[in-house]
């Protein structure tokens, strides 16, 4: 094991030091819960006819954006499967909404996330693991219904946590 001093500060003095093995994974054994919420966002751009089908469209264009949904639930869930120096932890709450922004020329499917949990570490990631997904679902699901996709930007919107 290598002890590594963590940088960040509070109120003058370093918060706590932290013990890590080779890989870079941080024990947590002794740290405290903290109620925690994130919110992350990204973005789907589509074309005019694709809009339309999802929008007023059969019954396979009405279960892309529930098929996407599930698939941001399970990638939140399961991010420290992906990442590997990613923690596991029970998130206690995600929810996904999907929102239209129509510009002049431009029809955006905003993917907002938000995720809850109690535990010592950030759960950012999994909340931008979750839209990421999402978005790609939507992706991998409309690629042959339309000539051109653009995903992202992906981006945490806001975060939180308070003492437990």
């Amino acid at each position: 094991m290598i002890t590594v001093t963590i940088c960040r500060e509070k109120r003058g003095r370093m918060r706590r030091r932290q013990e890590v093995d080779h890989s870079g994974f941080i024990d947590i054994s002794s740290m405290n819960a903290i109620k925690q919420h994130a919110y992350a966002k990204s973005s789907v751009q589509i074309d005019k006819e694709l809009y339309e089908n999802l929008q007023n469209g059969d019954l396979r264009h009405k279960q892309i954006l529930e098929n996407a949904r599930f698939a941001g639930i399970m990638a939140a869930k399961n991010t420290s499967i992906l990442l590997p120096n990613s923690h596991p932890k029970e998130l206690t709450y995600i929810a996904i909404q999907f929102n239209w922004e129509v510009n002049s020329g431009s029809w955006d499917l905003i993917i907002e996330v938000e995720v809850k949990a109690k535990h010592p570490l950030p759960i950012h990631t999994e909340a931008m693991a979750a839209a990421s997904i999402a978005a790609l679902t939507v992706y991998d699901l409309c690629q042959h219904d339309a000539l051109s996709i653009v995903l992202g930007p992906t981006y945490l919107s806001r975060k939180g946590n308070q003492r437990a």
